[in-house]
């Protein structure tokens, strides 16, 4: 039997909007990425539950060097909740802690969603990856372990009710990184006295990525076995849109791949900078020297030929 990886494409550099499925860990995905694809450099930008499906960004090759710039990036959302029963996770993965009478109606759904926008303060879940003394939250409390958790500051940029169908609610969410939809839920529950839980998630959007965009896993598998998963690849560059960008010549770029600096006579607003090749590729990410004007190499990506 042939067990070498299908479709191995050497060179290989970008991030894939996998759209995930149900039931899988995004760890699980990125190895199936792996897989498929003969890399050895894969990893993805945000984890989802398992539970949960839509957007996962998977970086492949150079792309696992710019997850932290996807991760800093909004996310959007459309989560189901189910009024009246709480859980110990936030979500229908957990025990039944508590049920409770729902005698709400749809206005009061709807306003009480409006309090949660803005800047918050959101106290996550005990189960959730956040780590303690290098050990993830979720394994201490599922030892029994009292957990203490600190709460945060999060945006939610905006949310709408989309339907209720009493006990159950559905919203769509637009938030900065680092908000926890389970805690959401759940604190909307709180709100309306009757306590909450999230039964199902589904995140449709990652700053520019959407889930419209997206490919499913099969659809990716099928891709790499017959040879066009380049596709489905988007450049690293799109995780670094936020910064300004500069174009190179070819000795200015092949001095940024020997970590020698340069100084710019335009001035620029943006924390980092993208530097491009006349060829239109993204040779590298500069970050501010210690002179005015000079930027210095703070990721270099690929390879300029002579």
């Amino acid at each position: 039997m042939n067990t070498s990886p299908i479709g191995s494409p050497q060179g290989m550099n970008g991030i894939f909007n996998v759209d995930k499925p149900a039931g899988l860990s995004s760890h699980t995905v990125v190895a199936n990425v792996r897989r498929m694809s003969g890399a050895s450099r894969v990893g993805h930008a945000g984890t989802l539950d398992p539970m949960a499906t839509g957007v996962l960004l998977v970086c492949i090759g150079q792309g696992v060097r710019v997850t932290e710039y996807l991760i800093d990036h909004d996310k959007k959302y459309r989560a189901r909740v189910r009024l009246g029963i709480e859980t110990d996770t936030y979500d229908a993965t957990g025990h039944v802690v508590a049920q409770r009478a729902v005698n709400v109606t749809r206005d009061q759904v709807a306003d009480a969603l409006q309090t949660f926008v803005g800047k918050i303060e959101q106290l996550p879940p005990a189960y959730s990856a956040i780590k303690k003394d290098g050990v993830a939250q979720y394994k201490l409390a599922r030892r029994g372990v009292q957990v203490e958790m600190t709460a945060r500051q999060v945006e939610i940029f905006s949310m709408m009710l989309i339907d209720t169908d009493l006990p159950d609610v559905e919203f769509e969410v637009h938030c900065s990184k680092g908000t926890y939809i389970r805690s959401l839920a759940h604190d909307l529950g709180e709100k309306l006295g009757c306590g909450a839980h999230l039964s199902a998630l589904r995140r449709t959007a990652v700053a520019q990525f959407s889930i419209e965009d997206a490919v499913s896993l099969d659809e990716l598998r099928n891709a790499f076995a017959n040879g066009y998963a380049p596709k489905y690849l988007n450049p690293l560059d799109e995780a670094l849109l936020q910064f300004q960008a500069i174009v190179v010549n070819s000795e200015i770029a092949k001095q940024l791949q020997q970590g020698i600096a340069l100084t710019c006579g335009a001035e620029y607003s943006s924390s980092l900078l993208r530097a491009y090749s006349t060829g239109g590729e993204c040779i590298a990410l500069l970050e501010r020297g210690s002179a005015p004007g000079v930027w210095k190499p703070k990721k270099v990506f690929g390879v300029v030929n002579s």
